[in-house]
């Protein structure tokens, strides 16, 4: 579902917003009055009373000045903590491309990357000049450094460690919760939710005159999208969501599912493996461009290697490689077929003979920033009680030895969290929008699975989802030229493309 540090490629990687301006984004905006407030306000938790909208914010002043490429940059002053609007202030960089048509700007497009913890800036440098030229020349492309990134990354004593040891050990949990307690003492962990990323965007919207918005988000970006759109509703003009995290999972979780973790809730291990299983079909098909087809079945030296690396207690390193080249995609499958014939190779598990592949001993755990940790631990319910993990990782290994005890673990630095967010939002997540919602997604999507984007197109008001045949984590990995031109299509013309819609990848594996 997001961006991990490194582990895994953006859930979690794996948004672009677009208005109408009065005078087009002013490259030098200026203040634009008192807050209008949300239209509604967002599901309160019992006892929580979330203020609605930006608290009667003071917009901040946007001085945007040329930063090379074409690019402008500026900065955004906003409060550090809504409920105290005119209190302590944050700063967030913001960086913009400018419409290439000054004459027919239909409005600033913001993107968020995903995440969470994903600077925007850096990224929008690199992606912006690559977006379709429909975009490009109409809207201004704009993103920011959200909270968690850039000059707002938590601030954290030394001591912070990535999980160690056997999972569920104590030498595990007391380094799993070491970013939490070397991070405890920054104030921007209380007031580092989505929804206080939604309350910084509309701050933004409101110093560009902008009266709605348009977004692009990726990966975790879709999540942030989701809680802007029904926070500010009638701020919306159009929404793409690229690789979409199921809404209700990714927070609290359904009735039943609310003990388990969240990448259990959003049946992440499901769909690594239906990637790895479209890998191995397409390896055999490859034959002798796919170097683990040779001397047999890639299915079956896969089981082989599986067995006998959990038999050693090996496996987490190749599995974190695995995992990588999973969320990259098709592109990196040769180099992944590389990896696992040279594994194999000098593993040697021969003909063993085995059905059944053995229990992974040491699962690959990922290790997430403090940027993400300071935004996915107050946005998500997180199981607490340390003593249920290990159940929930063997049964989740049996089901599946390579991916599922990993996922039960996943989000272990959770644990102990001591940020806790007040003002986060919980849903409900079906306010009435202008558009429908496109939702983009792959075939094949190892961190935000298909069904995840499906069962949020059921929990927005409306939405379209366009299938792309491909594997590999949102269309920064796995380009689609029809989905992008229908992306565009849809921002400047605001009609989606038809129910059922599906959409070929541009890159086909071992071509």
């Amino acid at each position: 579902m997001r961006k991990r540090k490194r582990k895994r490629p953006a859930r979690r990687l794996p948004a672009l917003l677009c208005c109408a301006l009065a005078g087009v984004l002013a490259l030098t905006a200026c203040s634009a009055g008192q807050d209008r407030g949300s239209e509604r306000a967002p599901a309160k938790p019992p006892g929580a009373g979330v203020p609605a909208g930006t608290n009667g914010a003071t917009p901040p002043a946007l001085d945007w000045r040329p930063c090379g490429g074409g690019f402008r940059c500026t900065e955004a002053a906003v409060p550090l903590d809504y409920r105290a609007p005119h209190g302590k202030r944050i700063t967030l960089p913001l960086i913009m491309r400018p419409a290439e048509d000054r004459a027919h700007v239909t409005g600033p497009l913001f993107v968020n990357y995903g995440g969470p913890g994903t600077p925007g800036v850096g990224m929008l440098r690199k992606q912006g000049p690559k977006y379709p030229e429909q975009l490009r020349r109409h809207f201004d492309l704009l993103a920011f450094d959200p909270r968690g990134t850039g000059p707002n990354t938590p601030h954290c004593a030394p001591g912070a460690q990535a999980p160690q040891g056997p999972p569920g050990s104590a030498r595990f949990w007391a380094t799993a919760t070491s970013t939490g307690r070397a991070c405890a003492q920054d104030p921007l962990l209380d007031h580092a939710s989505s929804a206080n990323t939604a309350r910084d965007m509309d701050l933004i919207r409101q110093a560009a005159r902008a009266e709605r918005i348009s977004y692009l988000g990726y990966s975790y970006g879709t999540y942030l999208g989701a809680v802007y759109a029904n926070m500010f509703p009638s701020h919306v003009r159009a929404m793409t969501f690229d690789g979409t995290l199921d809404l209700v999972a990714n927070s609290t979780g359904r009735p039943g599912t609310r003990d388990q973790p969240v990448d259990v809730r959003a049946g992440v291990a499901d769909a690594q493996r239906a990637q790895l299983d479209q890998f191995l079909t397409a390896c055999a098909k490859a034959a002798g461009a796919c170097p683990f087809a040779a001397g047999g079945d890639p299915k079956r030296k896969w089981t082989e290697l599986v067995t006998a690396l959990g038999r050693d207690g090996r496996s987490a390193g190749l599995f974190e490689r695995v995992f990588s080249d999973l969320e990259t995609g098709a592109p990196m499958w040769t180099y992944l077929a590389k990896t696992l014939e040279r594994t194999y190779r000098s593993v040697r598990p021969g003909e063993t003979g085995e059905q059944r592949t053995a229990s992974v001993r040491d699962p690959y755990v990922p290790s997430h920033s403090a940027g993400f940790l300071a935004v996915q631990c107050v946005d998500s319910d997180i199981p607490q009680r340390k003593s249920r993990y290990p159940e929930l990782a063997r049964r989740a290994g049996t089901h599946d030895p390579a991916f599922g005890a990993s996922a039960v673990y996943d989000m272990a630095q959770c644990v102990g969290w001591p940020g806790k967010d007040e003002d986060r939002y919980q849903g409900p997540w079906n306010a009435h929008l202008a558009a429908p919602v496109l939702i983009i997604n792959n075939r094949y999507d190892p961190a935000t699975p298909l069904p995840n984007a499906e069962s949020t197109a059921g929990e927005l008001d409306r939405a379209r989802v366009l299938v792309v045949d491909g594997a590999g984590h949102t269309s920064l990995n796995v380009h689609s030229a029809c989905a992008s031109n229908a992306m565009a299509a849809y921002f400047t013309g605001l009609k989606p493309p038809p129910s059922g819609t599906t959409c070929p990848p541009d890159y086909r594996p071992f071509s």
